[in-house]
């Protein structure tokens, strides 16, 4: 962890009385905190399932026990920033596993992080902003009698056909077909199963400078013919199933919403067994199930890092939970106003080395949380009551049991 104490040159402490969080930032860290414990959850549900299994399969070259420790952990200990003259809050940093075909808070992570990438792109290059955008999805038929493997080549044959209509449109090659018309696009596979067998399908987020007609409503969808007689010929006269949607760019909502659409975690979690998840896993590792080609092909969406956030202000209050493996839940493990010095000024080479210093004994308060009822829920221990915030204010409810709170040594 980072050198915060008072001897280091490139870090100090913010000596004042700890900083309160508002109640955004105490909902935003709670928000988190509930998405991570579901996440703790289903990992441990399958390492739980993965460790019945034989040893052959765990030392398989694409689960391997490195795999397994780092799926194991991750996510056990979180920091956030409180940025206080903004109000803003933010999950800086974790100890992320990055197998995001695996763990739903990689899965999660990756996704807003490769919004927040091609937003802040497409921000900056207005021309393809103000090009046409349109939202289509292309499922691929299936029945309860094939596999995962089936279904998704056949996904995966059609998505490599339009790519090449791209290509020979951009080299005045080929036939002409409905997607040849598009600049770019980015897509994405989505996984499910249901009782009618295993879903795959493709969203694509495509702009032209054109203005595409023909658009017509059939039931609740939205369709056009040369998609259906295309997307039928790419898929051996299998699939026309599909639908098409102009997208409105002019507001940053509308902007955003679409791109959650495209880059939300391929793999249904929830939905998912455990041994479907190891089974598109399997066939799925290293393949890529989101990307962009075209005019958007340079944005490497599929690449970004998932730990560490855009630094708000010099200023922070940090929070950092750990995950308690035994009672499977997060706890407050430290809090700490922080700041830090304009990195022009950070000497990355200096090395500081500092001696361990004695801890005083901290004073400890024993806190009763009480749910709405009054019913006593938990009891555990604050250090420092001086260190109270609107934080472990909000987790005391109702307030009157602040009276009930002594202080010992």
């Amino acid at each position: 962890m980072r050198d915060y104490s008072k001897t280091s040159k490139n870090y100090q402490d913010f000596n004042q009385e700890l900083h309160s969080l508002t109640k955004n930032s105490f909902d935003f860290i709670q928000k988190n905190i509930i998405r991570f414990t579901k996440s703790k959850d289903k990992t441990q549900n399958l390492l739980s399932f993965i460790s019945k299994k034989d040893l052959t399969f765990k030392q398989n070259h694409y689960l391997t026990d490195n795999v397994l420790k780092n799926v194991s952990g991750c996510g056990s200990w979180l920091e956030f920033r409180h940025y206080y003259k903004q109000d803003k809050t933010k999950l800086h940093n974790a100890n992320f596993c990055k197998k995001d075909k695996l763990c739903p808070a990689c899965a999660m992570r990756r996704a807003s992080k490769q919004v927040k990438k091609v937003f802040d792109y497409l921000n900056f290059n207005q021309d393809l902003r103000e090009k046409n955008w349109y939202y289509i999805v292309l499922p691929v038929k299936h029945n309860s009698n094939e596999d995962f493997l089936t279904v998704y080549n056949r996904a995966r044959s059609g998505l490599d056909t339009i790519r090449q209509a791209i290509r020979d449109n951009n080299r005045g090659k080929g036939k002409k077909s409905f997607f040849s018309q598009f600049d770019g696009l980015f897509y994405s596979f989505e996984v499910t199963k249901t009782s009618n067998g295993w879903n795959v399908h493709i969203n694509i987020l495509a702009c032209t400078d054109s203005n595409i007609t023909g658009i017509y409503k059939m039931g609740k969808t939205l369709v056009h013919d040369d998609i259906m007689r295309d997307w039928k010929k790419y898929t051996d006269n299998d699939s026309f199933i599909h639908s098409i949607n102009r997208i409105d760019t002019s507001t940053d909502e509308s902007m955003i919403k679409n791109l959650l659409e495209v880059f939300k975690y391929s793999l249904k979690f929830q939905s998912l067994k455990n041994e479907d998840l190891l089974e598109v896993y399997r066939h799925t590792y290293r393949k890529r199930l989101l990307g962009a080609f075209g005019c958007l092909y340079g944005i490497k969406v599929e690449d970004v890092d998932l730990s560490g956030d855009d630094v708000l202000d010099d200023k922070f209050l940090e929070i950092i939970f750990r995950y308690d493996f035994k009672n499977k839940n997060y706890f407050e493990y430290s809090r700490k106003n922080i700041v830090l010095p304009p990195a022009s000024k950070i000497d990355h080479k200096e090395k500081v080395y500092l001696k361990p210093q004695k801890k005083k004994k901290p004073l400890k308060t024993p806190v009763f949380i009480y749910d709405k009822y009054n019913n006593l829920v938990s009891k555990y221990d604050i250090i420092n009551l001086k260190n109270f915030s609107d934080f472990d204010i909000f987790r005391i409810m109702p307030q009157n049991i602040l009276s009930k709170i002594k202080q010992v040594t």
